[in-house]
């Protein structure tokens, strides 16, 4: 059996916009409390939340220069989580600071991402997702929501294309009865899969907003990241989602969302209310499936409408194999087609 959080791989954490200098802000991810921070002069950081005196969380303290000081008796970390003062010690108290230390989380920040690592080592050989086209500009929007299940049932439910006509019916993407076949060609890629390149489908009319005949390829990779791709001659859009493990039965959920139409832009107060009532249903029908897994039922993969929910299994598995026999990992996927009603 695989677990629930893979270990040894990059999560997304925070988005750099819900960072900014001087402030520090509290994640839990994969079990653990995490206080990502960003001195005055822009570099991010990553310390467990936790102030080895008195388990104070650092988070609920502040950052003073290059130091995080724990707002219950003013201990101070470097952001390298060595213990540098605490100011409560009198001269012939002998205690060695460099013996208190707090773990510290390697981040990578890019694209306006900051990535975290979670296992051991560093991280350096294992890559971050890139969002094709967009440089490292920030994305025009960020929206986060929890979901009430595991990250196994949130990232099937990202790659399921099944849902669409049902948990997000509307005007202006999909009903039920205007199904229609699919056939998609995948291939393998470093850490997941990709959706080769095809003509967007006729019956999701917001892709019409890019012009022309749009071009859509979507890309999936561990430990739960979807980047979709879509572009229209000389206009693009990509919308990267996220799912990082709360614990083992919450996952926040996170979606971010560039675009090269400026016009697009100016109507971003509009379509915000449409990325949050998106992602809303998703959260919805995630609280009505949490009701009915209270029970352990026994859950079936059906057909090529599940296939991609198979290969994510297949991808962890192979993750936790390959880490477990100290070997680089291998993709087992292959090249293939599947065909769905959607």
């Amino acid at each position: 059996m695989h677990s629930l959080m893979l270990r040894n791989i990059w999560y997304f954490g925070i988005s750099s916009k819900d960072l900014k200098p001087g402030q520090i802000v509290h994640r839990e991810i994969c079990g653990v409390p995490v206080a990502f921070g960003r001195l005055s002069s822009g570099g991010a950081f990553a310390l467990r939340d936790i102030c080895p005196h008195r388990g104070v969380p650092l988070s609920e303290g502040r950052i003073r220069g290059a130091q995080v000081e724990c707002c219950y008796h003013g201990w101070t970390f470097g952001t390298d989580g060595r213990c540098t003062s605490i100011p409560a010690l009198g001269e012939n108290d002998n205690v060695d600071l460099t013996k208190i230390m707090v773990r510290v989380f390697p981040i990578r920040e890019s694209q306006g991402i900051i990535w975290i690592w979670v296992g051991d080592g560093d991280g350096a050989d294992v890559p971050t997702p890139l969002v094709p086209n967009v440089g490292e500009t920030q994305p025009q929007i960020v929206h986060a929501l929890e979901f009430a299940v595991n990250i196994d049932h949130a990232v099937v439910g990202l790659i399921d294309p099944a849902h669409t006509p049902y948990v997000h019916e509307s005007w202006w993407w999909r009903r039920p009865g205007e199904q229609k076949d699919k056939k998609k060609n995948f291939s393998p890629s470093k850490l997941g899969f990709d959706m080769i390149s095809h003509r967007a489908s006729s019956n999701s009319k917001i892709y019409r907003l890019l012009g022309g005949t749009p071009e859509v390829e979507i890309a999936f990779a561990l430990p739960g990241i979807r980047i979709e791709h879509i572009r229209a001659g000389r206009n693009f859009y990509c919308g990267m989602t996220a799912c990082t493990p709360i614990d083992e039965n919450r996952t926040l959920t996170t979606h971010m969302m560039w675009w090269s139409i400026k016009w697009l832009s100016l109507l971003r107060p509009i379509a915000m209310p449409f990325v949050r009532s998106f992602l809303a249903q998703d959260q919805a029908v995630f609280a009505k499936q949490a009701k009915g897994l209270r029970w352990d039922p026994d859950l079936r993969l059906t057909g090529q409408p599940d296939q991609q929910a198979k290969w994510y299994f297949r991808l962890k598995n192979e993750w936790e194999r390959s880490a477990k026999a100290g070997k680089p990992f291998k993709n087992p996927l292959t090249d293939s087609t599947l065909c769905w009603r959607s």
